[in-house]
């Protein structure tokens, strides 16, 4: 081979091997399932962009993760056109693979408020609640709708419903967090909106008996022993993933059950969840029978995209939804 056409190729070599990597998404916040894409030479910069679009107390929001000339990092632009407003905000990185954070545009929250209500489907529907001022990165109203059902579906089954509303972070907007343990079933509906005292009326959870196939093990520990010994729960409507709950160092396992596949997405970190809880989930019948490599296995693609960890067990979850508020 001769030399001139030796070097575009020694050329084209080092260039791939130095080029920077970065993650890549197109999708909502919470749940963007990310590639790797190699940057040309003149992506110098990882970046993450979040869209945030406000129309009739609605809001929309989108996330753009890829490769950047940094031309536009690290910006929030803001327009607004009367019937609707849009919010625009970036951030990069410079390392390889860096930008894998969830990150959602910020939005002015200065003298905005929301009603605020702890009640049930009635009283939380009221049209005279208290309005509470939102602080901080608060920039939604939001109503938390959560169903807890016991015993099977007809007239065995017990419903009650509780209904949380007041200012929120977007990290949570348009979740249906459900899980069942075989104890208890509980669905939790997260609705937001953008304008100020939006959350008005409400929504209660839907509850979908319907089986969809799958089987998990299910479990909730009371130092009883009862994760030693699991049952076998039959999943229903949109729970179709199983999830194991994790107490660390010790790694006992605290619940196990079938889940919606948003609880796996992952929770906020705003939300306190404690370090010491961890939860997997997995797809497939029975798959979370306690074996941790079966969840997460280094190197394996079908981990990879199958298993999902947060900061804390679903077993807080209801509790701490409401410090979310």
């Amino acid at each position: 081979m001769s030399r001139l056409l030796l070097l575009p190729l020694l050329c084209a070599l080092l260039h791939a091997g130095l080029s920077l990597r970065c993650q890549q998404c197109q999708g909502s916040p919470f749940n963007c399932p990310v590639t790797q894409q190699n940057c040309t030479i003149n992506q110098t910069s990882c970046m993450t962009q979040s869209f945030a679009v406000i129309a009739n107390g609605t809001t929309s929001e989108w996330m753009y993760k890829g490769c950047s000339q940094g031309l536009r990092c690290n910006q929030s632009v803001y327009l607004d056109q009367a019937f609707k407003r849009t919010y625009i905000s970036s951030e990069c990185c410079l390392s390889d693979l860096c930008n894998n954070d969830t990150f959602y545009a910020y939005t002015p929250v200065a003298n905005f408020k929301c009603l605020s209500c702890e009640g049930n489907s009635i009283s939380c529907a009221s049209s005279n609640l208290t309005s509470l001022q939102c602080v901080g990165l608060q920039d939604r109203c939001m109503t938390i709708s959560t169903a807890y059902v016991t015993g099977v579906s007809g007239i065995n089954a017990s419903r009650s419903d509780v209904v949380v509303k007041g200012c929120g972070t977007g990290n949570l907007c348009g979740r249906k967090l459900y899980y069942n343990t075989g104890a208890g079933r509980i669905y939790s509906e997260v609705s937001c909106c953008g304008a100020p005292n939006c959350n008005q009326g409400v929504k209660t959870a839907t509850v979908d008996n319907t089986p969809n196939g799958m089987k998990c093990y299910g479990c909730n520990e009371t130092g009883a022993g009862e994760c030693k010994t699991p049952t076998t729960v039959s999943c229903t409507g949109n729970m179709t993933s199983c999830m194991d709950a994790l107490g660390f160092p010790r790694g006992n396992t605290l619940m196990r059950g079938c889940v919606s596949t948003d609880v796996c997405y992952g929770l906020s970190s705003f939300m306190n969840l404690q370090a010491s809880q961890k939860l997997y989930c997995c797809q497939g019948n029975m798959c979370n029978d306690g074996t941790i490599t079966n969840y997460v296995t280094a190197g394996s693609h079908q981990a990879r995209s199958s298993a999902y960890i947060t900061g804390g067990a679903v077993l807080a979850l209801i509790q701490v939804l409401r410090t979310l508020l």
